[in-house]
Order: C-alpha cells, then sequence, then structure tokens
C-alpha cells in the first residue's frame, strides 16, 4: 500500500538554531498529529513572537496613527447619529389634549411598572369615575404615563368646590362672585365650554380631584414585587406615591399655540407685559410675581435719574477719617450722600404703599380678592399628615388631623434652634473668612511670591456661600416638613421665612461687616458694586443658559440612546419621514380652519376671543342650554393605548410627543427663588445704594432683562408649573416692609459712620451726634408712617365694587328666604289635602335625605361625600356622584 507523506520544518529564531523535518502520513489522524505538532509549534513560534514583538519606531507610529484615526472616525459617525437622532425632539408631534399628565418612575421590574400604574388606574376609577383616565408608554424614559382628561360638568362642579370666581350676566346684577353650579346659567359665558374656564384653572380643577383622593376607612396597600406601600387612614395617595419614587412627576402640559403666541408677546417684545394672558395660562400667583417685577422696574426709574446726577454732581467723595480737613467738593458730596439716604427711605414707602393698591386691583380683576380664607374652611394640602381623620370643627367634613401641641413641639424644640444655629454659624464663618483676609492681606499684600494668598479667603468664601445655600435650602424643606402645616399658605410663610433669614446673612453679612466694623466707606462701595453686578450677571446666566443647554443635552442623550439599535440608514429614513410629517401638519395647522366645537381647542388667546365673540353671536340667535351642552359627545381621537395594553407592539420607528419631552423636564415648584433674587437687589439698594448711588440703575438693567429671562425660564426650560390662586404677594410683602423699616436705620447709622455729621458740625460731641442720628431715624420713621396711613391700601374704586357684590349677596339672600318661607307654609287647602307622613319622623327623614342627595350631586372629591369611606364596591356602570 502506497502512502503520501507530507514533511514540516521547524527552525529557530537564531542562525544557529536547529532545523528539524517531520514527515506523517496523510492517513494519520488528525488529532495525534496535532497533539504531536502543538508543543513544536509552541517552541519554535514563541521566539518568533519574540522576535516579531521588538517593533520599530515607525511601526508604532503607524499604529498610533491607525488607533487615533479609527477613534475619530468613530466619534465623527457617533456625532453625527447624536446630530441626526436629535431631531426627533425638535420636530417632536403636538400632544393631544389632556388636563393632568402623571409620569410613573422609572424601574428595571416591568412587573412593578405594571403593578403599579394598574394600581393608581384602579383607585382613580373608584375615587373619580368620570375621569378619562388613558395610559401612554414613553419611550424616551421608558416609563408610564396616565393622562387624565375631565368632562365639562365635572370642571364646572369642581370650579363650585375650587371657589373659583367668575362675571355674573349683566342682567343678573354683574360682577364677580364664587361660580356655582346649581345656579350656573347666571355666569356669563357659561355656555362656551371651550373658553369659559381658562386652561390654568381646567388644571388646577382635576388636580384638585387628584390631591383628594385619599385612603379610606382601614387604610390601603400597594403590594408591588419588592416592597409594599401603606397608606394610612386619610393620607392622600398620589403625594404618598410620590414620596416613596412610584410616581415621578405630576404636571401640566404646555398649549403649544397659545405658549407661542405669549413668547411673541412676552419673552421677543418689548412692550408692556400680558399680564392677563400671563394670568390665563401659568395662573394668579405667577402672573403677580410678573406683575410686581414690572412694578418695582417701573418703579426703580426714580432712584436711579437721580443716582445718576448724584453720581455726576457730587461722586461721593469719601473720608474714612472724620478730622480731614473739609473743602468745597467734599461739602457738595455730604450734602448728596443725606439727601439720598433720605429720598431712599421716602421712594420705598411710596412703593410699597403703590404696589398695595396695584395689587389690591389685580386681586379684584382676576376675581382673588376675598381668596384669602380661615385655614379651617381650606382643604389640607396634599402633602399634610394626620395622626387619624376627624371632623373639621367647622364644615364638619371628615380630614386627616394633626395635634397641636406636636406642632408646638416640633417647631420650637426642633426646627427654631437649628434654623437659628445655622444663621449663627454661617455668620461666624463670615467673621473668621474676612478675619483671614486681613491677616493675609497685612502679610502677603507685598510678597511678589504669595500675593495669590490675599485671594483665596474670599474665593473659600464664595464657595462656603454657595454650598451652604444648597445644604441650607434642603435643610429648610425637611424641617418644613417636619413642622407638618394643615395649609399650602402657612407652609409657604414659614419656608421663606427660614430661607429669607439665611439668604440675608449671605447676602448682607460682609457689607454690614465693611460698613460697621470696618468702617471703610470706599471699600463698602466696591465690595457692594462687584456683589451686585456678579450676582446679576450669574444668575441669569445659571437661569436660562445653563438649565437650556442641560436640558437639550438630555433630550438628545435620550433620544441618541433610545435610537441605538436602529442601523444608520434606517435611522435617517425615519428622522426624515419625521421631519416631513411634522412640517406637513404645521402647514395644515398654519392654513385656515373652521375649529370643531366638540373638542377642547384651547389656541392663541386671539384665537380665543374670536371664539368667544362667535359663540355670543350664537348664543343670541340660538340659546342653548346647560344640558344641551353636557350631552354633546366629547370624544378625543387620540392614539393612545386603551387598556390592558401598555408597549407599542412596533416601536421600531420611534416617534416622541410633546408631553414625553416636557415630562422629562425639570420641575418649577414656585417662583420662590425669583422672589428671593428680586427681595435681595431690593435690599441692595435699599440698604446701602447712598455708597454706591448707581446700585439703582444697575438693578433696573438687570431687571429689564429679568423679565425676558424668567419668561424665557418658564416658557421654554420647565413643565409648566401650578398656579396657586392668591390675591398678594404673601409673606414676601411683609419681608419688604421690615426690610423698609430697616433701610431707614442703616442709612442713618451710615450718615453718622461715614463722619459726614462731625464734619458739618465740628464742635458737635459723640453724644450728640448720636442724638442727631436717633432723631433724623424717628423723623424718617414718622414719614413712613404718616404716608402708610394717608394712602389706603385699596382703591376706592374697589372698596365699592366689593360693597356692591355684598349688597346683591344680601339681596339674593333675602328672596331665596322669601321663596323659601312661601314654599313652606303652603295654603289652608294645601294643608288640609296634603297626605299625613305615616310616621312621625317621616318628614325630617325625607329632608335628611334630600340634603344627602344634595351633597352627593355637589361634589366631586372623594373627602366631601358623606359615603367616602364606607362605600360599597360599585359596578362600572354604575352613575357618578356628579351626574
Amino acid at each position: 500500500m502506497l502512502h503520501r507523506q507530507r514533511s514540516l520544518s521547524f527552525t529557530g529564531g537564531t542562525p544557529t538554531s536547529p532545523i528539524f523535518d517531520v514527515c506523517f502520513d496523510d492517513d494519520d489522524d488528525d488529532v495525534a498529529r496535532s497533539q504531536f505538532l502543538a508543543p513544536c509549534q509552541k517552541f519554535w513560534g514563541d521566539e518568533e513572537d519574540e522576535r516579531e514583538e521588538t517593533p520599530t519606531g515607525e511601526s508604532v507610529m503607524a499604529t498610533l496613527h491607525n488607533k487615533v484615526g479609527a477613534i475619530i472616525q468613530d466619534g465623527i459617525v457617533e456625532g453625527q447619529r447624536f446630530a441626526l437622532s436629535s431631531d426627533l425632539w425638535r420636530y417632536a408631534s403636538t400632544s393631544t389634549h389632556c388636563d393632568l399628565l402623571i409620569t410613573m418612575a422609572f424601574s428595571n421590574d416591568d412587573v412593578e411598572n405594571k403593578t403599579s400604574v394598574m394600581w393608581l388606574v384602579q383607585q382613580m376609577k373608584e375615587h373619580e369615575p368620570n375621569l378619562r383616565v388613558e395610559i401612554r408608554y414613553h419611550r424616551l424614559n421608558s416609563c408610564y404615563a396616565i393622562y387624565l382628561t375631565a368632562d365639562y360638568k365635572s370642571l364646572l362642579k369642581g370650579a363650585e368646590l375650587c371657589h373659583i370666581k367668575k362675571a355674573i350676566k349683566s342682567k343678573f346684577g354683574g360682577g364677580m362672585r364664587d361660580f356655582s353650579f346649581e345656579e350656573a346659567q347666571f355666569f356669563a359665558g357659561v355656555e362656551g365650554k371651550n373658553t369659559f374656564l381658562s386652561p390654568m384653572e381646567r388644571t388646577l380643577i382635576v388636580k384638585q380631584m387628584v390631591d383628594m383622593m385619599r385612603a379610606g376607612k382601614g387604610g390601603l396597600t400597594l403590594k408591588l414585587p419588592r416592597r409594599t406601600i401603606s397608606f394610612t387612614e386619610g393620607t392622600a395617595i398620589v403625594p404618598r406615591l410620590q414620596s416613596t419614587n412610584v410616581v415621578q412627576h405630576v404636571s401640566a402640559l404646555h398649549n403649544t399655540e397659545f405658549l407661542k403666541h405669549l413668547q411673541q408677546k412676552w419673552v421677543t417684545s418689548i412692550e408692556a407685559q400680558p399680564i392677563d394672558q400671563i394670568k390665563d395660562y401659568f395662573g394668579t400667583e405667577i402672573a403677580m410675581y410678573f406683575a410686581w417685577l414690572g412694578h418695582l422696574t417701573t418703579a426703580l426709574w426714580f432712584p436711579s435719574l437721580l443716582g445718576i446726577v448724584m453720581w455726576f454732581l457730587g461722586g461721593f467723595k469719601y473720608k474714612n477719617n472724620p478730622g480731614d480737613k473739609q473743602d468745597l467738593y467734599q461739602l457738595i458730596s455730604d450734602i448728596c450722600f443725606v439727601l439720598f439716604a433720605f429720598f431712599n427711605c421716602i421712594w420705598s414707602t411710596i412703593y410699597l404703599e403703590w404696589w398695595k393698591r396695584v395689587q389690591a386691583e389685580l386681586a379684584f380683576k382676576w376675581g382673588t380678592y376675598d381668596a384669602t380664607q380661615d385655614s379651617y374652611l381650606q382643604d389640607p394640602r396634599p402633602a399634610f399628615q394626620g395622626d387619624y381623620l376627624a371632623p373639621n370643627p367647622v364644615s364638619g367634613r371628615m380630614e386627616p388631623f394633626y395635634p397641636a401641641w406636636k406642632h408646638i413641639v416640633v417647631r420650637y424644640v426642633i426646627t427654631y434652634p437649628i434654623t437659628f444655629l445655622c444663621v449663627v454659624g454661617m455668620f461666624v464663618a463670615m467673621l473668621v473668612v474676612f478675619t483671614v483676609q486681613d491677616l493675609a492681606d497685612f502679610y502677603f499684600s507685598e510678597s511678589f511670591f504669595f500675593h495669590w494668598i490675599c485671594y483665596l479667603p474670599m474665593i473659600v468664601y464664595a464657595l462656603m456661600i454657595v454650598i451652604s445655600d444648597k445644604i441650607y435650602r434642603r435643610l429648610a424643606l425637611i424641617l418644613n416638613d417636619w413642622e407638618n402645616y394643615r395649609t399650602d399658605d402657612e407652609y409657604e410663610d414659614f419656608l421663606i421665612t427660614k430661607i429669607v433669614l439665611f439668604q440675608f446673612v449671605t447676602a448682607f453679612g460682609s457689607l454690614f461687616y465693611i460698613a460697621f466694623v470696618l468702617r471703610d466707606m470706599k471699600r463698602l462701595q466696591e465690595t457692594l458694586a462687584t456683589l451686585l453686578i456678579t450676582r446679576q450677571v450669574t444668575q441669569n446666566i445659571m437661569e436660562t443658559v445653563v438649565p437650556f443647554m442641560i436640558e437639550k443635552l438630555k433630550l438628545s442623550s435620550l433620544t441618541y440612546k433610545m435610537t441605538r439599535s436602529m442601523s444608520d440608514g434606517s435611522l435617517r429614513r425615519h428622522v426624515e419621514n419625521v421631519r416631513n410629517k411634522r412640517q406637513s401638519s404645521v402647514e395644515q395647522e398654519e392654513s385656515p380652519r373652521t375649529p370643531r366645537e366638540g373638542l377642547f381647542t384651547l389656541g392663541s388667546p386671539e384665537g380665543q376671543e374670536v371664539r368667544q365673540r362667535k359663540g355670543l353671536e350664537t348664543e343670541k340667535e340660538q340659546p342653548r342650554t346647560l344640558s344641551s351642552i353636557f350631552r354633546e359627545d366629547f370624544s378625543l381621537k387620540t392614539e393612545r393605548l386603551p387598556l390592558p395594553e401598555f408597549k407599542p407592539s412596533h416601536d421600531s420607528n420611534p416617534e416622541l410627543t410633546q408631553a414625553e419631552l416636557e415630562s422629562v423636564m425639570s420641575v418649577y415648584a414656585r417662583p420662590l427663588d425669583d422672589f428671593l433674587e428680586m427681595f435681595i437687589q431690593f435690599g441692595y439698594v435699599l440698604l446701602f445704594s447712598p455708597a454706591f448711588p448707581l446700585a439703582a440703575v444697575c438693578a433696573l438693567i438687570n431687571n429689564l432683562i429679568e423679565i425676558r429671562v424668567d419668561a424665557f425660564k418658564l416658557c421654554n426650560t420647565v413643565q409648566r408649573p401650578f398656579g396657586r390662586r392668591v390675591k398678594d404677594i404673601g409673606a414676601w410683602q411683609k419681608a419688604m416692609e421690615l426690610l423698609g423699616i430697616l433701610g431707614v436705620m442703616v442709612n442713618c447709622v451710615l450718615i453718622g459712620q461715614s463722619g459726614l455729621v462731625q464734619r458739618i458740625w465740628p464742635e458737635l460731641s459723640w453724644g450728640g451726634q448720636i442724638l442727631i442720628i436717633v432723631v433724623l431715624e424717628h423723623v424718617i420713621l414718622a414719614i413712613k408712617m404718616i404716608i402708610d396711613i394717608l394712602v389706603p391700601d385699596v382703591p376706592h374704586w374697589v372698596r365699592i365694587e366689593t360693597a356692591k357684590q355684598e349688597h346683591f349677596r344680601r339681596e339674593a339672600f333675602k328672596r331665596e328666604s322669601r321663596l323659601l318661607s312661601h314654599t313652606q307654609t303652603p295654603s289652608s287647602d294645601q294643608q288640609n289635602n296634603q297626605p299625613e307622613p305615616s310616621t312621625p319622623d317621616a318628614g325630617p327623614r325625607f329632608n335628611r335625605l334630600d340634603q344627602i342627595n344634595r351633597s352627593k350631586r355637589r361634589s366631586i372629591t372623594p373627602m366631601v361625600r358623606l359615603s367616602s369611606f364606607t362605600r360599597k364596591p360599585r359596578k362600572d356602570n354604575d352613575d357618578n356622584c356628579i351626574d
């Protein structure tokens, strides 16, 4: 038998290495051949690898060049994908109208996500069956969202419980009064369901429904795969889910068409602010802030013009040594200083009294003039925790009860001492930093190599202010939650007090130290100018540019991650389709069309006015009743997911909606930071502007920009906030009044500290100087008090209109009383023909049942219902209490 043989040669890595030839048959077993050759190949292969692993410099550079080129090429490709995927959120489709959006928190466990969202939907069906509840899956942040929409009838009944004021028809006396569902025909424009309630009023009503969903008798339990959440009796369900990170956000969606027109008149326009449109879209609280900001900006023109004149006239030449020689220029400077300080004190008083009258007019116009009620008449805030349920001493409704002695213990034993220690600690830290600053200036100011040490204390102080402010803000929220206030007004007032005390030390502590410890007026001027300008510039940048860039980068990164599974070609085609689809929809929206009456088409302000005028003309031609309006088919054509479907079956080409983008934006809880910023600015102008007369000019320029900055922030970088119904600016009014009194004292002491009195009267003793300063202070305070007494806080015409409303209310009560007396006193024939009740207490029982049924009909929130905690299981086709 012939065998074919094959030979292999192995040679070493050096010239002297031996050469081996190995022969083997082709018929040999492959396994045996490999076992024989493996050691040989490894031995001589290692030497060959060692010889090849000694690269030259050219090969190293070539390899490095190739790797860097590959990295750059991959970066370019991924950057193109990043930019291309960003078009998905730029061309997001407009969301179908809904009144409230509840976004669930993301969890890796899909079973937990489904369980939590279905449990919450079930609770909503039990508490508010008339709410339209729909679920969508948000691909952008991989979570579920619940869309809530209320019909017009439920909104009208909610308007009564929320005490929303509406205009009465002229034939019924006119004026404004609380809306009443049973007297709905008396209110002007009630037939126009698209225009009667503003977008913010609709949102507040639905949010009130959601917030008032509380656990009934025996509590509730949400069992999730990894944890169990318990709800004690009377606990608000949705706030509890938010605190346990089951619900991420409860927000109101922006109306893109309305917002576009609002930005054109507000952000990009130099005309007066559209305050009424701001009120309709963002609510009275935010509208009141912008009205106050605009009023402050107008008032700053007066000290600005005077400050410019004083600056060029006197220049405020400061001499820290009172014994310096007096000259004419210094005399003019001293007179300007005193006059400017006196003007600031009187100006602040007139400004505050003027604003009280303006806010009274706005409150009356917006229907919130008597919005301030006793705390027992207000509903408890959703986060209020009670030990148990108890009847309200005024209304008799069951609500959470928290003992008063616990409030006192927590407030005076825990929160107040901690707040005091934080304020004192910050003040002591400031003194330490300034002491170190003085030592650094003394030892290293003349040094060439160590002069940089002089800047370290102020850098440390600036960082300390930023860090301590963030830490204390969280601590203040925690302390306020521990105090467990019943109403939103109480919670807001005490939170403002805590934050203002701490901010007062951080903002004004250094100025007080320079003015009254160092007694250096020149340094006070430089420090005030530095703080005022740098603080305003940095805050404007941090409020707009930084949040705007962060939000856009966050959206781009989320869309980039969402489209990672798509190929480059499919992503490009999908983005092009989305872009074309969005452009075509925009062209259709811009084309003239007639809005359908059955839908809630909340468009631009101009569109609302046109629709309202057309609605009034239609009402004159063909009167409509509320019953016919309620019977109209209210159906929203939408692609939302029906229950119990959760995720889309085809998600290869994801398309984003405006609701998904807004759900990942930051939350604008309240205008507290905006008020605080303006409060500190007002303090700079009032307290220390005699040292720097151009402080009012800097504040004026800043406020002209601040109005647009805050407007841009609200319209583009945050979720649409829930504006509370307020009649004034709340605790900030009292804070500014106290700041005005402090301003009188500080300005008078500045006059004495600067040596002006001694230069004018050189022979005057130290006690005489103090006496003159005290007398001047009391004179200015007396002038402030006289102005406060002479100028009424409420305009005369507002008092007349409120008196008219009270008169109409009394007359209506008289008419109702007469009508009731006639109906309860029948004629003799009717008394003879009237059948006797079967039992002695039959009449009272029927009256009591009628009162219970009437209370149910007028109630939409479960806490108002008499049977809310003893409710029996109901079928899906049962009637709701609002029907």
